[in-house]
């Protein structure tokens, strides 16, 4: 007869050639089971501690899904909200103001952008896939550049995921610097700016589309003041062309995901891309390579001030306003 001793002895065994037979392939596939299992059941932390305790997978599409869901889980991001209650919000106040009143987009945050933990949890799960197969952050991080690491589903459902994503971002990033209050007018909230950012370095013609302009900023100084000269010229170029790569980002992602779409639930954000292209037109003699880049390490090295100062000018101050 076994003794008590020998018996525990085989189970932890048996345990532990079990463990040792899980192929690497396994054990990712079932991080990432479990994963969406703590997602569906909302505990956001849950999964992104267990979608964690495994390497960081660059070109398996289903990881790169999962680890974003759970970054824009934890930042409060919902596909299902998305679609639900802030998709149709989109072009009011047009052209795309009401981004900045979708449900992610509030924040109560008082000092910058940067130190609010949803924002940067959804920037997670942006870069997650908008860098998907290990593009290197000094690359453009295009569908192209993409599709060279995954097959056509794969890149589909991961330019889908990212691009709604991106708008949500792309919403906060809005609401917060044009003080766009509750009704999504810039200039409507608690704060006392009502452009952007400030625009002395643009030149004579971009100053006048300035004074021309509809909406709350018609003047060369009346900027967000984390976004102003009193902040460092260096900070202040991160915060702008992280303003640059999201709205670049929609307009290179999005007609792709339009595109491939049935039915008419994209119906509401059809008309981002033209408003944007519309901006762009007018922007275009003014902005160089700023009304391309996608990376943000490569704004931050090539984009000029005069450059940024324009694109903020002629885009975000048209598209909301």
């Amino acid at each position: 007869m076994l003794s008590k001793i020998n018996i525990g002895f085989i189970f932890i065994s048996l345990l532990l050639l079990n463990s040792c037979g899980q192929s690497a392939s396994e054990e990712i596939d079932g991080t990432i089971l479990s994963t969406n299992i703590w997602l569906s059941k909302g505990n956001c932390q849950k999964a992104i501690d267990t979608i964690n305790s495994i390497s960081y997978q660059s070109r398996n599409a289903s990881f790169l899904k999962t680890y974003a869901s759970a970054y824009a889980c934890r930042a409060g991001f919902s596909i299902v909200t998305f679609f639900a209650d802030d998709i149709a919000l989109t072009a009011t106040p047009s052209p795309l103001g009401g981004m900045s009143i979708y449900s992610t987009s509030q924040t109560t945050v008082t000092g910058a952008l940067e130190s609010d933990g949803s924002f940067l949890d959804l920037q997670t799960a942006v870069n997650t896939l908008l860098y998907a197969g290990g593009i290197s952050s000094t690359a453009e991080p295009t569908t192209t550049a993409r599709a060279n690491y995954f097959d056509t589903k794969d890149a589909s459902e991961i330019n889908s995921q990212l691009a709604f994503m991106l708008l949500a971002q792309l919403g906060k990033y809005m609401h917060f610097y044009a003080d766009a209050g509750i009704t999504g007018v810039k200039g409507s909230g608690l704060g006392s700016n009502n452009c952007f950012t400030s625009y002395g370095n643009t030149s004579g013609p971009v100053q006048l589309l300035i004074a021309a302009l509809p909406g709350a900023c018609r003047s060369t100084n009346s900027s967000h003041p984390f976004l102003d000269s009193s902040v460092s010229a260096a900070t202040r170029k991160t915060r702008l062309c992280q303003g640059v790569v999201l709205l670049n980002s929609v307009f290179e992602v999005l007609p792709t995901v339009l595109a491939s779409a049935s039915g008419t639930s994209l119906s509401a954000i059809a008309g981002v891309t033209t408003a944007i292209s519309a901006a762009k037109a007018v922007a275009t003699p003014y902005i160089g390579t700023v009304g391309s880049v996608m990376s943000q390490a490569n704004c931050e090295s090539t984009a000029t001030v005069v450059e940024l100062e324009s694109y903020f000018s002629l885009l975000f101050e048209g598209i909301i306003q």
